[in-house]
C-alpha cells in the first residue's frame, strides 16, 4: 500500500482505494494511485503545474470528472503527474480547485506500465468515516 492508497483485486481493470483526512486529500491520493499505476513516479519531476477547476452536483461526478481530466492531460498532452493538491468546497454544488504538477513524458526516462483509458462509475464509492474519507474507483485499462 502507498501512503494514502492501495490497489484492489479486479479481473481486468485498475481498481484502487484512496484515503484522506479531508475529501481533498482523498482526491489527491486518487490521482497519485492513478499515476503510480501508469509509471514510476520517482522519475517524474514537478516541472510544470496545471490548474484544474471543476464543479458538479454530486461527489461521484466530481471524482469522475477529476480523474477524467487527469487521463485527458495524460493522453492529449502526454503529461505525467506526481504532485497533487486539491481543495473541495460545497456551496450550492461541489467545487474542486486542484493543482497538479509533473512533466511531459520522456520515453528515455519514463517507462509506461499501464494504459488507463477512462474512469468509470462502476463500483465507485465515496464515504466519510470517523478517520476521514475513503474512495474506491475502477478505471478501464
Amino acid at each position: 500500500m502507498g501512503e494514502g492508497f492501495e490497489y484492489l483485486e479486479h479481473t481486468a481493470d485498475l481498481k484502487f482505494r484512496s484515503r484522506g483526512r479531508t475529501l481533498g486529500e482523498a482526491f489527491e491520493n486518487a490521482g497519485l494511485a492513478l499515476f503510480t499505476a501508469i509509471t514510476d513516479l520517482s522519475k517524474v519531476e514537478a516541472r510544470e503545474n496545471r490548474r484544474i477547476t471543476l464543479e458538479a452536483e454530486e461527489l461521484d461526478m466530481l471524482l469522475h470528472d477529476f480523474l477524467s481530466e487527469l487521463i485527458y492531460l495524460f493522453s492529449a498532452e502526454e503529461m505525467l503527474f506526481s504532485g497533487f493538491k486539491a481543495d473541495i468546497v460545497k456551496i450550492d454544488t461541489y467545487q474542486l480547485h486542484a493543482t497538479v504538477s509533473g512533466e511531459k513524458i520522456d520515453r528515455k526516462k519514463h517507462l509506461l506500465q499501464k494504459e488507463v483509458k477512462a474512469a468509470t462509475f462502476h463500483d465507485m464509492k465515496i464515504e466519510q468515516g470517523l478517520d476521514g474519507w475513503v474512495i474506491e474507483v475502477v478505471c478501464d485499462t
